[in-house]
């Protein structure tokens, strides 16, 4: 739990064509992290891998097509993740997208159809609005750029006259009936009159003169384009219940296309790191330790003939910084990994700060944000969150949200406080007892060091780095000096004056620490040039671990500050709710201070909290890796 899973590099070889089996098979297991193993062998660097990207194309475009299908349908499409399901072969995919999409786009041209008539129809009716008589025809208010006809023509010569106008802009709107003719308005550019006049001489049209009482005719129009859109709005209402209902019928295979696809993707992704001998291939990757025996029965299960070869990871040539990194924790645990991969993944081989990083969060936040009620709000958000959220990152800031919760209830008791009322205390009132929050805060940050100090020894011990547990910054001499240093002050300060001991503790130290370079640069490594940087080197690293430790410790007064700031706040509250002289007033003012309180100090104390945690003690003995372990999963 304390340190990444040990892994182990699995190594299988098998005839060509069983090369997609086995892949199926290891992304099944979902424990095979693949890896590009000429990058570790060097004798294999000049085998060839396979050509997968003409494939992998294809399939990309079969998921953008059913990216569409599902858009335009609504259907909520989910996926199987068990292998067994019959994955479909790339014809049966093509063909089923190809029956979806061309029922599914006839209908949307339908809807597209009918939402142009509606904008059509629309934009007529907004040109009626706020206007008596809308209608210029002729006089000092006539249109200077439109021109408009009133006119009559047989049903059938309304797609005749549509076809012949379609390149020129107009409204053709056809809204009531004469007999056998349709009364028709018709408005179009004038510079277009001529292309008008033509289409209309193909047709049946008969010019009517506009009526004296243009306003009868505007109410008429305007009544029948409301008639109209209210149609058509009813026939799109109807469209989409067919475009669902066609993606409710679609829905099995589409799920299984998905599937397919998300399937054949992995193969690839596994084909990507396999290479090939003529009738061999071969694939490698990282397993945690632990699931070894499980993948080699699996894999002989159904390759008894397969040739299978592995190694630990400390048995292999290659930096720890390749070997991608599992973090190992308890449920319980398992939230603070977001806080630890959000920095970086801890190198393979070094310590897992994540128990640490829980303990040292939850103590900060609840010391920060300490109420009873404050904490249930967080609470009982992170349990909703927990509870209702989709992805498993969400449920894991659930869980990490519930937890502050329930820290910051439990300091809520101890500093007595619940919404800011404050009741009889299990330790201390934050603002009577500002001196003692700010020790506190000191002696945890003292804490917080020393540990950064413990596990930077051991990770170079873990390296067999001597010379770093010995002269690093955040060394066995520095922590030397560090406690020599605090127990300076404290003698300082207690009994106005300091042993000789303490004095001679720091000197030591600080020229162990400025010889330190030139010894190991002229002694240790053999060097004869740049001894003078050296020793400015050494100089510079005894000024800075002094200045840098001091900084450090200091920061965590941080930690006492907000916890007066958070208690700070309830007191202009309370002060501007007694402002108000009425009931509900006083009620609001109160809802909406907490309310404030909990969203902008829960984020302020949320940073600072993973501030101090980065910067003041992860920058004393983490060393970062490049790769998290992911293995091939659907």
């Amino acid at each position: 739990m304390l340190t990444p899973a040990p892994m182990e590099l699995f190594s299988i070889a098998v005839l060509k064509n069983k090369t997609e089996g086995i892949a199926s098979r290891l992304i099944e297991l979902g424990i095979f992290h693949p890896v590009d193993i000429r990058l570790i062998e060097e004798e294999l660097k000049g085998v060839f891998s396979f050509h997968i990207e003409d494939e992998y194309a294809k399939y990309e475009a079969f998921e953008m097509r059913l990216a569409d299908i599902v858009k335009k349908t609504g259907t909520d499409v989910l996926t199987t993740k068990k292998i067994e399901t019959k994955a479909l072969t790339y014809i049966e995919i093509g063909k089923i997208l190809s029956d979806a999409e061309g029922e599914v786009n006839l209908f949307s041209e339908e809807k597209r159809n009918i939402e142009a008539d509606i904008k059509a129809k629309e934009l007529m009716l907004s040109s009626f609005k706020g206007y008596d008589l809308p209608l210029y025809i002729s006089g000092p208010y006539a249109y200077s750029f439109l021109k408009v006809e009133l006119g009559k023509l047989e049903e059938r010569d309304i797609p005749i006259l549509e076809e012949n106008l379609k390149n020129t802009p107009h409204v053709l709107y056809p809204f009531r009936r004469d007999h056998a003719r349709l009364v028709t308005l018709l408005i179009g550019l004038r510079r277009d009159r001529d292309n008008l006049e033509a289409a209309l001489k193909d047709t049946s049209w008969q010019r009517l003169e506009f009526p004296q009482d243009r306003q009868k005719l505007s109410e008429e129009l305007k009544e029948k384009a409301q008639t109209e859109i209210a149609e058509c709005l009813k026939k799109v209402t109807e469209v989409n219940d067919r475009i669902k209902k066609l993606g409710d019928e679609f829905r099995a295979r589409l799920e299984q296309i998905k599937f397919s696809i998300m399937l054949k993707k992995s193969l690839f992704e596994a084909k990507k790191y396999s290479f090939t001998t003529g009738k061999t291939a071969f694939i490698s990757g990282w397993i945690p330790r632990e699931e070894k025996p499980r993948l080699i029965e699996e894999i002989k299960k159904f390759d008894p003939y397969s040739y299978i070869e592995t190694k630990p990871a400390e048995d292999i040539d290659v930096s720890k910084e390749e070997i991608p990194v599992r973090l190992k924790n308890k449920p319980f645990f398992k939230p603070f990994e977001l806080l630890i991969s959000a920095y970086g993944m801890p190198r393979y081989g070094t310590i897992d700060p994540t128990v640490f990083v829980a303990i040292s969060f939850l103590l900060m936040f609840g010391a920060m944000f300490g109420d009873i009620g404050h904490g249930m709000v967080v609470g009982l958000l992170g349990l909703s969150l927990l509870i209702k959220g989709k992805t498993e990152n969400l449920k894991q800031v659930g869980a990490l949200a519930l937890y502050c919760g329930i820290s910051s209830s439990v300091f809520g008791v101890l500093y007595g406080s619940f919404f800011g009322i404050e009741f009889h205390q299990l330790w201390i009132k934050p603002m009577e007892s500002i001196l003692t929050i700010f020790k506190t805060c000191v002696m945890f940050g003292i804490v917080m060091m020393t540990a950064g100090i413990a596990l930077n020894i051991i990770n170079s011990f873990k390296d067999r780095d001597y010379l770093k547990i010995i002269f690093d910054k955040s060394g066995l001499i520095a922590g030397v000096m560090y406690w020599a240093g605090i127990a300076l002050v404290s003698k300082l300060v207690v009994s106005k004056g300091a042993f000789p001991k303490i004095y001679f503790y720091i000197i030591i130290g600080s020229i162990i620490l400025f010889l330190s370079h030139p010894i190991v640069e002229f002694v240790v490594k053999k060097k004869r040039e740049g001894i003078a940087a050296s020793f400015m080197e050494g100089m510079v690293d005894v000024l800075e671990i002094m200045m840098l430790y001091l900084a450090n410790t200091v920061s965590f007064i941080r930690i006492a500050a907000f916890c007066l700031a958070h208690a700070g706040l309830f007191l202009s509250i309370f002060a501007l709710s007694h402002l108000v002289n009425s009931a509900a007033g006083d009620i609001l003012v109160f809802v909406l201070g907490n309310a404030l309180v909990i969203l902008l100090e829960g984020l302020v104390v949320s940073i600072q909290s993973v501030r101090l945690n980065y910067y003041e003690f992860f920058s004393k003995f983490f060393i970062s890796g490049k790769h998290a372990y992911k293995p091939l999963t659907l």
